[in-house]
């Protein structure tokens, strides 16, 4: 199978605005052109052929991962692939599009609510069971080829298409993207910056919040994953809930450039990170359309001037 051609070598875009009298650009790599849709068919496609090759992953034996969507999907739909039947676990909050994906590919899915536990407990129990059913988890909090996935795929395609790079920006989900990337493009320039982005109700990193609760799908859990080196991020920048919701709207609305709620989190704080010191790139990491069901399908808050969002002339974008 040679579905590697399926799978990265997204485009890139170059998107123009103005924030605060100041003409500048951000550019963007459209991830949701990928297998199923998310920058998360790197690492499960990347994984599970290591993992095969390695002799960890023995034919037909099951895969479990806990996951917040987009992981999911990806192991379910290539675990399908390669004859793996695939159970994840996952807090009950996500979206039902995000379930629903992962049970049309076949997988089985564990909810857990925030009462019995949220993430963690997501964890604890994917431990149980791998354990009492012999199968394999590819523990993408803690797994370096999660790093060396997007380290040789989407770092290098970034530096590729966009050699002045100096500066990327991401949220942490599994802590993969903004590792790989980040490394990768330091390995490039030495002097180039890393920052993370966290939503500013559950803050870890930078604000030591140990519990909190928000929107955006698919970055801050309630723990710091095991492959976050914090000593390699620069700066941290928060970003609201509404925010990053409205920005992906506006992005759609005024750019036909489906996004999901993370990207337009990531869109946000790399323009709040932007200075003439700085060649930023982030990731656009999925679509729209598994976010129907949430506030990201509701109209535009074109009135909220407390919106950072409402505050950015979005002008026009080049793919190069």
């Amino acid at each position: 199978m040679n579905i590697e051609k399926l799978i990265g070598n997204t485009p890139m875009i170059k998107i123009n605005y103005e924030y605060e009298g100041k003409l500048s650009s951000i550019y963007a790599k459209l991830e949701y052109y990928n297998y199923t849709g998310s920058i998360k068919d790197r690492i499960a496609y990347y994984i599970i052929k290591k993992e095969r090759e390695n002799g960890n992953l023995k034919e037909g034996q099951a895969i479990v991962e806990v996951t917040s969507g987009n992981t999911g999907i990806s192991f379910s739909a290539i675990g399908a692939l390669f004859g793996h039947d695939v159970h994840i676990f996952m807090p009950d909050w996500v979206s039902i599009e995000r379930r629903n994906l992962i049970e049309m590919y076949g997988a089985h899915v564990h909810l857990v609510s925030k009462e019995e536990g949220g993430f963690k407990k997501a964890l604890e129990l994917a431990e149980v069971f791998a354990r009492e059913n012999n199968a394999f988890r590819p523990l993408q909090f803690d797994n370096v080829l999660n790093v060396e996935a997007q380290y040789n795929t989407t770092g290098q395609e970034i530096i590729n298409s966009f050699p002045d790079v100096n500066a990327f920006v991401s949220g942490i989900g599994t802590g993969g993207t903004l590792m790989g990337i980040g490394k990768r493009i330091k390995q490039h320039n030495p002097d180039s910056k890393i920052f993370a982005l966290e939503p500013s109700t559950l803050s870890i990193l930078k604000m030591g919040m140990e519990e909190g609760s928000h929107m955006i799908e698919g970055i801050g859990d309630d723990f710091i994953p095991g492959i976050v080196q914090k000593e390699l991020i620069d700066d941290i920048v928060l970003i609201e809930d509404c925010d990053a919701i409205n920005m992906s709207k506006r992005i759609a609305n005024e750019f036909g450039l489906g996004i999901g709620i993370s990207s337009g989190a990531n869109f946000l704080a790399s323009v709040l990170m932007d200075c003439d010191e700085y060649n930023i790139a982030t990731v656009f990491a999925d679509d729209n359309k598994k976010y129907i069901t949430t506030k990201l399908s509701e109209e535009i808050d074109k009135n909220n001037p407390k919106l950072i969002s409402n505050r950015i002339r979005l002008i026009d974008f080049e793919v190069i």
